[in-house]
């Protein structure tokens, strides 16, 4: 009887109608036409997961240039639905979108990696952000993802270990030279935190990855404290266009 009432109430909670499409959802974040559709396999290059348009393993940028982490792995493009659902997660607050996101890149994970590659893990990390930026949104939107990737993958969040001590203007519409400057020193690593970072393997999770500048200075920060092995999860990963190039 009690687990019948727990049932309805979670039901009543529950969005009736998915959040992207709006259509019947059967009580759930997402309809099957829409989740099907956003989980379908793209071209991507297999070490920083930048769409591709051709049947290409790797993209020039990666036979270029020599990341910090091993790969990424992306959900999708930044485009909709993702772009959408990712705006209203951070802008407008809309907290269950952070939760359809996060089921959705578990999904795309688990069909991607096995158990025992999940496993080699040590712990997962949530890219900082900046306290006057946490106190002004409320919230880590990175960190509301990885906590349901530890919930659902079991591995253990990397807390208090590493912080965002650099004030950073927004990335948007800088260059990857301007970028790189902006994120230059932008992360420390707290002694005291109790938890060791030799040695240890990594998944990073961030919400949005475009030239990743931001990743490559969290990763130099682990790097340099010795961690092994460090992939990226994100939601989306994006195309860089000329202007930021420039």
């Amino acid at each position: 009887m009690i687990a019948q009432h727990t049932k309805q109430l979670v039901e009543l909670l529950l969005p009736a109608q998915c959040l992207v499409c709006a259509l019947k959802s059967n009580n759930k974040l997402i309809c099957h036409y829409c989740e099907k559709k956003i989980l379908t396999p793209r071209s991507y290059c297999l070490h920083c997961a930048l769409p591709l348009n051709k049947n290409a393993d790797y993209c020039g940028d990666c036979l270029k240039k020599a990341y910090l982490f091993n790969h990424i792995h992306a959900l999708g493009d930044y485009k909709k639905p993702l772009s959408q659902l990712i705006k209203q997660l951070k802008y407008q607050q809309q907290l269950v979108a952070g939760e359809l996101l996060a089921y959705l890149l578990i999904k795309s994970v688990v069909s991607r990696y096995t158990k025992q590659q999940l496993s080699a893990f040590d712990y997962l990390l949530a890219v900082p952000l900046h306290p006057k930026k946490l106190q002004l949104r409320g919230f880590n939107q990175a960190q509301i993802i990885c906590d349901r990737l530890s919930e659902q993958l079991n591995i253990p969040l990397l807390e208090n270990c590493i912080t965002r001590n650099k004030e950073t203007i927004a990335q948007e519409g800088l260059s990857i030279k301007k970028r790189k400057m902006n994120l230059s020193n932008a992360f420390s690593y707290q002694k005291n935190s109790g938890q060791e970072i030799i040695g240890k393997s990594i998944l990073v999770i961030d919400d949005v990855v475009t030239t990743g500048a931001t990743i490559n200075s969290l990763c130099k920060l682990l790097k340099d404290k010795e961690a092994n092995m460090i992939i990226v999860f994100c939601i989306s990963r994006t195309a860089i266009d000329k202007e930021i190039q420039s």
